[in-house]
Formats: structure tokens, C-alpha cells, sequence
């Protein structure tokens, strides 16, 4: 009988273990309609939501239901006069009252496994504030991303001085909403996670970021890989895409079956 045998072949040869790792983490949701086209795209792209969003707690209930990493997109002071939520955390306040907002925040997202800023460039400088917000986190057990709005933040340094595990932001993907901006941008996270083995960026749900998103994750690069941001807080290895499965017929070629005569330098030949 012909037996058949299936040899897997590591797909290292056409994909390494250590392939480039892209997170891909959308803020601001929880006020829009377009969320929703975020939650139709594979659930390693991770949403970030504001507490107090009209629509906060529905779209992490969908997250969670959908295995998709949520953090709490937390508002933080900002250094110009922007308009901020009543929320926010604020450079004087005491340990108790940014354990009050955390709290607020972990009821309004639910299932959240971490948090990043929202605005925050004076917030994230100042390392009293820093200091009782990583200590509270460190106690519910949630990461960190500082989301980087100004060179001069200390959330990751405070953040890892309390044994929270933090992680900062490398590309923006929408600081300008034009499409031509928005795909350089999309294109420069893919080159930066090369260049360093990983990159993490974040985007909005906006008309053409959803769009560049759509298209480039469709078609990302086989040596990038889309990864939840929590596979980087938890320095997960990259999972090898489905290895090639070659089929080889277990029976002897023909060669190597009598009756055949020997010839020098080879197996044989059949008669």
C-alpha cells in the first residue's frame, strides 16, 4: 500500500522566530461611530478608551468579548490651556485622589489590563504625579504605555522604579490626518520595528487612518508581524507564521528496487 507521510518544515526558512514585531494601539475610543470599523480589523490591534466617552464601557465589553487588549486612555494635564475631562490627573494632586480617578477609570473600562495617556505633557513630566499613579497601578496590577507627548516625560522610568511594566510609544500614525502623511507614517512604524525588532504606534479612529490601517495590515510584510501590545509588555516571542507542510511518497524510487544492476557511482539502475 502507498503510504503517505507529512514532514513539517520549520517555517524559519521563510519566516524567523525573531520576526519584527508591530503593536498597533487606536486612542480616543468610546466617543465615535467609526470605533466600530477599528473592532472589525484583527483583534491585535488594541483600543484605548476614555473613561468618561459616551459609548466607554460598551466598547470595552465588545473589546473584552472580542479577546482584544483594552487599556484606559486616562487624561492627563497638558502644558498648554486644551480643554481636558473632568477626569484628568492633575500635577498636585494627592495619592488618594489619582487612586480615586484610577478607580473611577477601571469601572468605566472594564477589563483593561493597562492604561496611557491622553494628552499628559506636563502630567507625565512631573514625578510626584508619576510616582502615585505608578504606585496604584502597581497595586491593580496594570501596565503602562506612555503615549509620549513631550521629550521630557518620567512616566516609564517612574513606572519601572515601582515594578510596573511600562513601554513607550515610537510612531504616531496621525499627527496629521492627511492620507499621504498617515501611510509615510504607517510605513515608517514597519521600518522603525525592523530596524529595532519592534515598534509600537498609535493612531485614531479617523476617516483615513482607518483606512491606511485596513490596507497595510492586509498587507503587511512577512517579516512584520502584528502583535497585541500586551505580547510586548509580556516580551512574548513572535509566532511563526503556519509552517509549509511538503508531502513525500514513502515508497523507495524505482532505482532503489530489484531487480536492478549495479553501476559505479550509482544506486542502480532498473533492467
Amino acid at each position: 500500500m502507498k503510504k503517505t507521510a507529512l514532514c513539517l518544515i520549520s517555517a524559519l526558512f521563510a519566516f524567523s522566530a525573531h520576526a519584527a514585531k508591530l503593536a498597533i494601539v487606536i486612542d480616543d475610543v468610546g466617543y465615535r461611530s467609526d470605533d466600530l470599523k477599528i473592532y472589525a480589523m484583527p483583534n491585535t490591534l488594541s483600543v484605548a478608551i476614555i473613561p468618561s466617552a459616551p459609548y466607554a464601557t460598551e466598547r470595552a465589553n465588545k473589546a473584552f468579548a472580542q479577546k482584544r487588549d483594552i487599556l484606559i486612555h486616562q487624561p492627563m494635564q497638558p502644558k498648554g490651556q486644551h480643554k481636558i475631562e473632568p477626569e484628568a490627573l492633575l500635577i498636585g494632586m494627592s495619592a488618594a485622589q489619582v487612586a480615586a480617578k484610577v478607580d473611577y477609570a477601571k469601572k468605566r473600562v472594564p477589563h483593561a489590563i493597562g492604561m496611557n495617556n491622553h494628552m499628559g505633557s506636563a502630567a507625565t513630566s512631573d514625578r510626584t504625579l508619576m510616582t502615585h499613579l505608578m504606585r496604584k497601578l502597581s497595586q491593580e496590577k496594570l501596565f503602562f504605555l506612555d503615549s509620549r507627548t513631550i521629550g521630557s516625560s518620567v512616566a516609564e522610568k517612574v513606572a519601572k522604579e515601582q515594578g510596573v511594566g511600562a513601554l513607550s510609544r515610537h510612531i504616531f500614525l496621525d499627527d496629521s490626518d492627511a492620507l499621504a502623511d498617515v501611510q509615510r507614517q504607517f510605513q515608517s512604524a514597519v521600518n522603525y520595528a525592523r530596524k529595532h525588532g519592534s515598534a509600537i504606534a498609535i493612531g485614531h479612529p479617523r476617516k483615513n487612518t482607518i483606512a491606511v490601517l485596513q490596507r497595510g495590515i492586509a498587507n503587511l510584510p512577512q517579516d512584520i508581524q502584528l502583535v497585541s501590545i500586551a505580547s510586548l509588555w509580556r516580551k512574548e516571542k513572535a509566532v511563526p507564521v503556519a509552517p509549509f507542510i511538503l508531502l513525500f511518497n514513502d515508497i523507495p524510487a524505482t532505482t532503489s528496487q530489484a531487480p536492478f544492476t549495479k553501476v559505479p557511482l550509482l544506486r542502480g539502475v532498473p533492467n
